[in-house]
């Protein structure tokens, strides 16, 4: 493994460094409600918003377009799936008219026989579907309404390699181990307000992420809905694991951070990188424990 001679540690944020923008994400927040018509409305206006601040991505909670589950959950029938697809279409406009990406929640149905996933669709400057990510780890209410995702989902914006992740994902280090070394970035949607929610999240939540970004040196754009309130308020974390900048509490809006373009700091996280890979598969260690065909020498007792 090689060892790190430059200047940057993690003394520093990466966003104290003074280098270039690379990426600017707008982490928006909104309350998440049952009414699609007035959640589009709100994310149109946010995306408005981001891209009039000069953001590169505009990320959205889970479920953000199509509320978490209809009213009468989890029986779907009756549930708008055409107003969905409509909420679907305004986006792909917005989109394509400002020139932004857009990461929002919503669930999806691949046909009309399928069962609905919790998804995040990724939007591209454009307007097109550049991916979607299905919820994995959902918890045993989920999974009376959704089916679970099978895999990863990442996507290249901007020359910046994404990962996606949803609510309860948090709680899987698997699935953050699984991203280490192939992202630099993660988008985290979740509903996580005090809606009947545990309170526990409030402080566990902000610092478990923290730890994975330090653990794996990617940022994190931590998105939640503040319906009525929140037990977060949408936040940053840069890949140095220091936290970044935050939206105000139980309001509507967003907060801008950026991904900088620093090679220094890029080769100091993949120094951090190799060691702990090596560290893990033992290479690293192998040299130096005892030698276990070595004769044991054993002191004489005392006459």
């Amino acid at each position: 493994m090689a060892k790190w001679k430059g200047a940057y540690t993690y003394d520093t944020p990466p966003s104290a460094t003074g280098a270039p923008c690379r990426l600017k994400v707008a982490t928006c927040q909104l309350p998440v409600e049952h009414d699609i018509d007035r959640n589009v409305r709100q994310i149109l206006d946010l995306i408005q918003q981001a891209a009039a601040a000069g953001a590169d991505v505009a990320h959205f909670p889970e479920c953000a377009l199509s509320g978490y589950g209809p009213a009468s959950w989890p029986n779907w029938e009756g549930f708008a799936w055409s107003a969905v697809d409509a909420a679907i279409d305004a986006i792909r406009d917005e989109a394509r008219a400002k020139g932004i990406w857009v990461v929002t929640g919503s669930v999806h149905r691949a046909s009309v026989q399928a069962r609905p996933t919790n998804s995040l669709l990724v939007f591209d400057r454009h307007g097109a579907i550049a991916g979607q990510y299905d919820k994995r780890r959902c918890s045993i209410n989920d999974l009376r309404a959704f089916a679970p995702g099978e895999r990863q989902l990442i996507v290249d914006i901007e020359g910046v390699r994404c990962g996606f992740l949803i609510c309860l994902d948090w709680a899987f280090p698997e699935l953050w181990i699984e991203y280490a070394g192939q992202v630099e970035l993660i988008f985290h949607s979740c509903v996580s307000d005090n809606w009947k929610r545990d309170k526990n999240e409030a402080h566990t939540i902000p610092p478990l992420m923290q730890g994975y970004a330090w653990l794996h040196q990617y940022a994190i754009s931590v998105s939640n809905s503040c319906r009525p309130s929140q037990t977060f308020a949408s936040f940053w974390v840069e890949r140095s694991g220091h936290a970044g900048g935050s939206a105000s509490p139980d309001e509507a809006g967003f907060v801008l951070n950026a991904l900088v373009d620093d090679p220094e700091q890029d080769r100091f996280f993949e120094v951090v990188r190799s060691f702990r890979e090596s560290a893990t598969n033992g290479g690293l260690y192998a040299p130096h424990r005892p030698n276990k065909h070595a004769p044991v020498r054993r002191s004489r007792p005392h006459a």
